[in-house]
């Protein structure tokens, strides 16, 4: 085996081994795979397998004749299934053997479409897919909208690369009062409500040959809306009068039978969720519509109905309520906790209305460990309830700088102490040696065996049957 083939393979060899080593199995696999097979260099180029799986890109590369290799591994957060061949580059080395071609595949994934969401929504998923996120302008607000971005959709990005979004704050609506157009003509309002920037629609109550007036309208007058929002106008027109009898009619006609009216009364609908008031109005066969009109502690909540309940109407007549819907979430920044404990951290992380998690408390020395990394970044601005997570050390023991000094002082008082007391027992003078007495043998009446030793001491030694009990009176000349 060539010198430049066995290199080839001991680098391919430490590639898989440091894959499985940092836990990315599937990537170890691809790199198994794609470096497993050798041949010499093809005649024709290295085909295009970009946005295709490493498995599939090696097949493709191998039908025609050429090595493979990876150049990186994926994210462990991201999805396997979202794994493509994001670059490729072929490069050729000299062997003796021939020359060896090799393509080297940069794993990434497919660009997704980010214009038309918010920077929220883009961050989260560029995350999730191991891409980084720069911004333009740089202090664009969450609820920003990227209007732009580069690469553009569809295009592959290799992990770790930067993708930019161009952000464009949001428009503010600009309201405008609804005109009152109770009792206008159809002419008069239809003219009250273009001229406010809206859009007129009128329903017929009841139908008939003369023009009507407005009865109710929707929205109410006065209201602020968005411009291009429609107004219905509900009109009553009147009914044509019948025409005069022939005057050569001796007998006249009988008046027209006017048409039946079916009357029904509006069910209560203030408190019922959306849906569930479209289907009452429904059974009472009149006709719904809905306009949201401010944010609730729950959406689709009815807040108010024209006509109101209990009123009788017509079949068919529209009803009018207005609902409630989903609040703004409050956005609150991430505080900063780094080198933190986890009690302060925790305090800080609750105290921003925010969900603490941590990945480790302390180690089995029972040291308190500190904040090293957290997720999301210090400052980032996410909506209350958000889960901030941290990773916890053990950070190392510190000797102060005072206890060194201290030490030292305290052994040289120790050593100078005990010096002291070395030279004061030198000084002192020796007592008298003490007298020492010594029985030898069996103690027997009359015939008591003594050793005496010492000035001035003298006992006397009373020995009796007593059953192994003896009894000793020790004098000296200062008693006698």
């Amino acid at each position: 085996m060539s010198t430049y083939r066995t290199r080839y393979l001991m680098a391919a060899a430490a590639s898989i081994a440091m894959l499985l080593a940092g836990g990315n199995t599937a990537a170890a696999v691809s790199a198994e795979v794609c470096t497993g097979g050798w041949t010499l260099s093809p005649s024709r180029p290295a085909p295009d397998v970009r946005g295709q799986s490493v498995e599939e890109a090696t097949k493709s590369l191998g039908a025609v004749g050429y090595n493979c290799t990876l150049a990186n591994s994926k994210p462990g957060a991201v999805n396997e299934k979202d794994v493509v061949v994001a670059a490729q580059q072929t490069r050729t080395e000299n062997d003796p053997d021939g020359g060896i071609s090799l393509v080297a595949l940069s794993l990434g994934v497919v660009m997704p479409d980010f214009t038309g969401t918010t920077l929220r929504v883009a961050g989260e998923t560029a995350t999730q897919l191991g891409l980084v996120v720069r911004t333009s302008p740089s202090d664009g607000a969450a609820d920003w909208t990227v209007r732009l971005q580069r690469p553009g959709a569809g295009g592959y990005v290799v992990f770790g690369r930067a993708v930019t979004l161009i952000l464009q704050e949001p428009v503010q609506p600009v309201l405008v009062p609804v005109p009152d157009l109770i009792n206008r003509t159809e002419t008069e309002a239809a003219a009250m409500v273009k001229g406010a920037g809206l859009v007129y629609v009128q329903h017929i109550l009841k139908d008939g040959k003369r023009p009507g007036r407005v009865v109710s309208q929707q929205p109410q007058p006065g209201e602020l809306v968005e411009r291009t929002t429609t107004v219905t106008a509900d009109i009553r027109r009147t009914p044509a009068p019948p025409p005069p009898p022939p005057p050569t009619t001796v007998v006249p006609p009988s008046p027209p039978t006017p048409p039946a009216v079916v009357h029904t009364v509006v069910p209560d609908l203030v408190g019922r969720l959306e849906s569930t008031a479209r289907q009452a109005v429904g059974v009472a066969r009149l006709k719904f519509q809905s306009r949201v009109v401010r944010p609730g502690n729950a959406p689709g909540i009815v807040l108010n109905q024209r006509p109101r309940a209990g009123t009788e109407v017509d079949v068919g007549t529209l009803v009018t309520v207005d609902v409630t819907r989903a609040p703004k979430p409050k956005l609150v920044a991430v505080p900063d906790l780094l080198d933190r404990s986890e009690a302060e951290a925790r305090g800080a992380v609750e105290g921003a209305e925010l969900v603490f998690d941590l990945i480790a408390g302390k180690d089995a020395s029972g040291r308190e460990r500190h904040v090293i990394s957290q997720q999301p970044r210090a400052g980032e601005l996410v909506p209350t309830g958000t889960t901030v997570t941290v990773d916890l050390a053990a950070s190392e023991p510190s000797w102060p700088s005072w206890l060194v000094p201290l030490l030292l002082a305290t052994a040289v008082l120790a050593v100078g102490a005990a010096g002291r007391l070395q030279h004061r027992r030198r000084l002192k003078p020796r007592p008298d040696p003490v007298p020492q007495v010594h029985a030898t043998g069996r103690l027997t009446p009359g015939t008591p065996r003594i050793q005496e030793s010492g000035p001035a001491h003298r006992i006397r030694i009373n020995a009796r049957l007593d059953r192994g009990r003896q009894y000793l009176q020790e004098k000296t000349d200062e008693h006698q």
